[in-house]
């Protein structure tokens, strides 16, 4: 590329720049809101240690989490895990948590919806399959050695339920040999930089003109420097 060239692919590159500065304001603040809107924040957090059962009439029952500050009756999620579970079909000492659940909760702190996410430690492969068929999980979800024992992630997702104010405990619960810590989290409200979207629009109006004065003069420039 000759000298010419070189002068003209940079002075171009300068005023597209220099353009493109326009509307910047508008753009940060509108991913800034985008950005927090989108998130979430860390409202509570509490420790499930048990699970029970509630009966609402003939063969209808519901699943409850006992947490050391409330309880946790559920809506949907968890039933054939904690059914396995509580039979004996899966055995709760080879269960660990993986991490702590996450929970969000709805805007009157009343409702939550999450997941847990565990780990079961199979001995041989019979254990693994049977945990496979019991559970309804995929061959992705385990790993393994060459002398077949292994480890499966028990993802329980769709969790979806009712907080309430902690009762009698039942001496019949279930306890988990490794309790559960849950954090829960409210979404994000409105931000309050909204109120500062016209004043970005207005401040990119005014100042568009400048902008483009600035593209004009840079290639004005360059336009002598290039013909010397």
């Amino acid at each position: 590329m000759n000298n010419f060239a070189r002068k003209m692919v940079n002075g171009l590159s300068l005023v597209l720049t220099v353009l493109a500065l326009s509307g910047c304001a508008t753009k940060q603040l509108k991913n800034d809101i985008k950005e927090h809107e989108n998130g979430r924040a860390l409202y509570n957090n509490d420790v499930i240690t048990a699970a029970t059962i509630t009966e609402s009439g003939k063969e209808n029952y519901s699943w409850v989490f006992i947490g050391i500050n409330f309880d946790y009756a559920l809506t949907s999620g968890a039933g054939d895990f904690l059914r396995a579970l509580v039979t004996g079909k899966i055995d709760k000492a080879r269960i660990r948590v993986s991490e702590e659940a996450a929970f969000t909760l709805n805007k009157e702190k009343n409702q939550f919806s999450g997941e847990i996410t565990l780990k079961y430690s199979y001995r041989d492969l019979a254990e693994k399959a049977l945990i496979l068929s019991t559970l309804k999980l995929s061959e992705w979800y385990c790993t393994g050695n060459h002398k077949g024992a292994g480890e499966c992630e028990i993802r329980l997702s769709g969790l979806a339920g009712t907080i309430h104010q902690k009762t009698h405990v039942p001496a019949d619960v279930f306890r988990f040999n490794h309790p559960i810590k849950v954090n829960f989290y409210t979404n994000n409200t409105l931000s309050a930089k909204r109120l500062l979207y016209p004043v970005a629009v207005a401040t990119d109006v005014v100042l568009s003109p400048l902008y483009l004065l600035g593209g004009v003069a840079v290639l004005t420039v360059y336009g002598v420097i290039l013909l010397h």
